[in-house]
């Protein structure tokens, strides 16, 4: 974000890692203009609009995310941002809307201009970096769920880390919850290849049945067509996502139930293997009905040196 501002632009830059401290910047007379995130860590996005309003706070607000659905932009306008830059960003792009609002006011030859290539930039370690990427991936996925079941996706800040597989569970939320059915979808490409599990809890198939339109024959279990849809739908479009950002072509497998109403901990049979996994863990909130499905992107350990490379990649591109 801070490499696509206009080089020229005579302004000094602050980084806010969360809400909170977004308003904390605020009031300290840091943020005549603030680019804000919608999904944060402790306050997210949302919160920090309504704070700004309720304490008439005075800054400009741009909020910039990979949340595309079309209520995400009505809500965010409805609480006083000035506009909606869907991520990623471009250098073009935010000078377009900089001039369009009349922020933008270039230097002259007189004025000192920040240098990108000289400012602090916050870490762009690998993990943050692939966190970052699957935010906006996910992003997408969260847009084509809303539009098939009608219904606002609150959206998480997702989790990027490494664990032994038989230690994953410990990392779920979720895991020691309610009687859950899961599906799999194995997928590879360009030598990265892992498996795209979705769950979701036993009790919610009866609210979905009625938002998912499914054409099934008579006889057939519907929980299983309805499993089997959301999962080709949310593994996919993240898929895709994912690779349109890394340029990686992958190949994924057709779904395969893992189960119906059990534990979390015997659908991904956490006990079984030792080996590290890269595990990216995303859960959707769905408005109505009030329920969560989860996400699960499971690499092998071997893809993680050309995943890294190809995060690489994109940030010497976005760097230059």
């Amino acid at each position: 974000m801070a490499r696509a501002l206009p080089p020229e632009w005579d302004i000094s830059v602050s980084f806010a890692e969360n809400g909170s401290q977004a308003i904390a910047a605020i009031q300290q007379g840091k943020a005549d203009l603030v680019f804000l995130d919608l999904n944060m860590p402790v306050m997210n996005g949302y919160e920090v609009l309504d704070q700004i309003r309720t304490d008439d706070l005075p800054t400009l607000v741009l909020v910039v995310s990979g949340d595309i659905q079309a209520e995400a932009r009505s809500r965010v306008m409805a609480k006083g941002a000035l506009d909606f830059i869907r991520k990623p960003v471009s250098p073009e792009q935010i000078s377009a809307v900089l001039k369009r609002y009349g922020i933008l006011s270039l230097a002259d030859s007189t004025r000192p201009a920040y240098a990108a290539a000289t400012m602090e930039l916050p870490s762009a370690d690998f993990l943050p970096a692939l966190r970052e990427v699957v935010n906006i991936a996910m992003g997408q996925a969260g847009s084509r769920l809303s539009e098939l079941l009608g219904t606002f996706i609150q959206l998480p800040v997702p989790d990027v880390f490494t664990t032994p597989y038989n230690r994953l569970a410990q990392h779920l939320p979720y895991a020691d919850g309610a009687t859950m059915s899961a599906v799999s979808h194995g997928f590879s490409g360009n030598g990265v290849a892992g498996e795209g599990i979705f769950l979701m809890s036993a009790t919610g198939f009866s609210d979905l049945e009625s938002l998912v339109a499914l054409d099934m024959p008579e006889g057939s279990n519907s929980h299983t067509g309805i499993l089997t849809d959301l999962s080709e739908l949310l593994v996919g479009s993240c898929l895709k996502g994912i690779s349109q950002q890394l340029d990686i072509e992958f190949n994924h497998s057709y779904p395969v139930v893992l189960g119906h109403e059990q534990a979390c901990t015997l659908l991904l049979d956490c006990e079984s293997s030792p080996a590290n996994v890269l595990v990216i863990n995303i859960s959707y909130h769905l408005s109505t009905p009030d329920m969560d499905c989860h996400l699960l992107l499971l690499l092998t350990e071997d893809s993680m040196p050309a995943l890294r490379a190809r995060v690489e990649i994109l940030m010497q591109d976005a760097g230059e």
